[in-house]
């Protein structure tokens, strides 16, 4: 069950007994897992980042679907409509938890995208407030497992078993030239 009492699809044992030994579940005595996180929340902020930024890639223009934290997960970026945009499989892959301008010198890319550009203005303030929210949210205000997932390392002191080292250069190739969306998809 989630946060709010409501069943979420069942899980397989493994899941169950993995989500309970990483402090990410508690189960009732009448065997009921509750998680202490709220995945379903995740889905509503990837539909309003949807809306807000149609179907396009905020890093390279193409289409996208794929949803972005433009500060990492891993490094304290939340799940929200001021840390998320829409991004295609490529350049969200291929940060590989990069940081924003990382990324921005691996590809060249110039986003013009409002929630990049605020962060970038001030990429070093953005982190301290990321690691600030780590400190002081509780983790039930995580929307993903990879989100409590961090939140629960960084409470043991274990960050670095969530937190890369940024890597110097792109794991994955980028796509080279991007077309217009109606030349992907003709409805």
């Amino acid at each position: 069950m989630d946060l709010n009492g409501r069943p979420l699809t069942p899980c397989s044992l493994e899941k169950a007994e993995q989500n309970l030994r990483d402090g990410l579940a508690t189960m009732t005595e009448d065997g009921v897992l509750h998680l202490n996180y709220r995945p379903l929340a995740h889905r509503r902020i990837y539909r309003q980042v949807q809306r807000r930024d149609g179907w396009m890639c905020a890093w390279c223009g193409g289409p996208g679907s794929t949803l972005d934290h433009v500060i990492p997960v891993c490094w304290g970026g939340q799940t929200a409509l001021d840390n998320c945009v829409i991004a295609c499989r490529s350049c969200n892959h291929s940060r590989n938890n990069a940081l924003p301008t990382t990324f921005i010198r691996w590809t060249g890319f110039r986003p013009t995208h409002p929630v990049i550009q605020r962060i970038l203005q001030n990429e070093a303030s953005a982190l301290n407030a990321a690691e600030h929210g780590l400190q002081t949210r509780p983790l039930s205000s995580c929307l993903s497992r990879e989100e409590a997932q961090v939140w629960v390392a960084y409470h043991a002191n274990q960050i670095e078993r969530v937190r890369p080292t940024p890597p110097e250069e792109p794991s994955t190739r980028l796509k080279g030239d991007t077309k217009p969306f109606g030349e992907y998809f003709v409805p």
